[in-house]
């Protein structure tokens, strides 16, 4: 009998060192795109944007234990909270999951050097990294380079589309993050650059991907809207205030809509865009 999210959730946290209510309903969340992206048993795996390694833990549990999952992040070992990432690499690479992952922060993927043989994977994974990108150029910079690797691609990220009032204040919290970084107002902050399906989709295309499925998945009880909203509002009213290069009228507008964004507990998480595809043509 084919087993439930809720019981495959548990089976990840408990071999993984993952712990708490939130925690799992970002693991059931990460196992329902591991799902969509036809992740199978013996696969390799090379995960772009780890974070602290959600993930890793749900690619490398459906990878099994002849899987492997090769997972990378930009940032080091003190970035994220209230887990960073060196403490999250040490828990996963210590876990029941351990001897099918490797971890490595501070890696600049796009950095000559940092290079792999013609299809040392069978997957490619972006999954929620999108929008710590600096532009849409870099994006498609990663998705030419890492066309070499794996004959199939898979992404996920927040869809900016709006479809119920709940997730506005979602959609709000990264449009001012976004907007904040195109006047470089802190290099600390999450998003950068705001990527809608659209955007995504010419960007695998361009880059030589055949797009071979996509859908829009529910997030559920993911915490990330508040978490974003809270960020926003504990954070930017100040930088923006001591910002001189942002024209005064921007500033105003800018601070009213993080007023505008109210209690962050009530806000929901916008749908997540997810796409499969498939390397066209020879290497």
């Amino acid at each position: 009998m084919k087993k439930t999210i809720d019981e495959r959730a548990k089976e990840v946290m408990h071999l993984s060192g993952f712990t708490g209510d939130i925690m799992q309903s970002r693991i059931e969340h990460r196992l329902r795109l591991t799902d969509f992206w036809k992740i199978f048993y013996g696969c390799r795996i090379l995960e772009i944007g780890c974070g602290q390694g959600e993930t890793t833990a749900a690619l490398a549990y459906t990878a099994g234990e002849n899987g492997f999952v090769y997972a990378i992040d930009l940032a080091n070992e003190n970035y994220g909270s209230p887990e960073n990432l060196g403490t999250a690499r040490e828990r996963l690479m210590f876990s029941h999951l351990g001897d099918r992952i490797n971890i490595e922060l501070g890696v600049n993927i796009l950095n000559p050097s940092f290079d792999f043989e013609p299809n040392s994977f069978g997957f490619i994974v972006l999954s929620h990294c999108l929008w710590y990108l600096s532009s849409q150029e870099e994006l498609r910079d990663i998705l030419f380079k890492v066309r070499k690797w794996a004959t199939r691609l898979c992404i996920a990220e927040w869809d900016p589309r709006v479809t119920s009032i709940g997730q506005y204040r979602h959609f709000m919290s990264a449009n001012i993050q976004a907007v904040c970084e195109a006047y470089h107002i802190s290099d600390h902050f999450n998003i950068k650059t705001l990527f809608y399906p659209h955007e995504i989709e010419n960007a695998m295309l361009a880059c030589g991907w055949d797009i071979t499925s996509e859908d829009s998945i529910e997030a559920y009880d993911v915490q990330d809207a508040m978490w974003e909203i809270d960020i926003v509002k504990d954070m930017f009213p100040r930088k923006i205030s001591e910002q001189k290069d942002i024209p005064v009228k921007l500033k105003r507008l800018l601070l009213s809509q993080i007023y505008a964004l109210g209690d962050a507990e009530a806000a929901e998480p916008l749908s997540v865009f997810a796409a499969t595809a498939e390397r066209i043509g020879e290497i």
